[in-house]
């Protein structure tokens, strides 16, 4: 067992600059702990690993999107993330196909949303957030809120299916400074109990 009072001692004596990396290994050891919460739900599906399988479109012209995987900030908190500016108008969409197990028993998405530190949004600007499964909308937020919102959603997945999962941006005003991400978005699901 680490003697926290010494941890502190030293933790006090680091520059502003190791102060703020320090917090960034913290959330990243804190995301790790509950990708061990995954583990014991037995499957995953890291949204962010398969990236590169990802289709990505708009609805309607692309002109203005800027979709990619990268390290996100929001609130000063650095996570994984899709990188979703939406298009000048219509949705960007980053769509996956996932094959679900035929053994899975109680699945939910979870992952957080917020628009990237940086962005000069203005107040009564929205960005519209929204999670398709199969083309039926589970889920959607409208914020421009500069820190990450975690969000959970349970699901009813067909087993042994192959479902389609959509991430969708929408600008709800000016396009500009429309910076929405989806940090650490990932599938989970538990085998039944024996």
């Amino acid at each position: 067992m680490t003697d926290l009072g010494k941890v502190m001692d030293r933790i006090q004596q680091l520059s502003t600059e190791s102060l703020a990396k320090l917090l960034d290994f913290v959330a990243y050891l804190e995301w790790q702990e509950r990708r061990g919460e995954t583990a014991e739900a037995s499957w995953s599906f890291s949204f962010i690993e398969a990236f590169k399988r990802a289709n990505i479109y708009a609805t309607e012209r692309p002109d203005g999107m800027d979709i990619k995987m990268a390290v996100a900030t929001a609130g000063g908190e650095q996570r994984p993330a899709l990188w979703a500016h939406p298009p000048l108008g219509g949705q960007a969409v980053i769509e996956y196909y996932v094959p679900i197990p035929d053994t899975i028993t109680r699945a939910s998405l979870r992952l957080a949303i917020g628009i990237r530190d940086g962005a000069k949004i203005s107040e009564d600007n929205l960005v519209a957030f929204g999670v398709r499964v199969n083309g039926v909308r589970v889920w959607g937020r409208q914020t421009n809120a500069q820190n990450w919102q975690s969000v959970e959603i349970p699901l009813k997945l067909n087993r042994g299916d192959m479902a389609r999962f959509q991430f969708t941006t929408e600008t709800l005003g000016s396009h500009e400074w429309t910076w929405a991400a989806w940090a650490n978005p990932e599938l989970v699901a538990h085998l039944p109990e024996l």
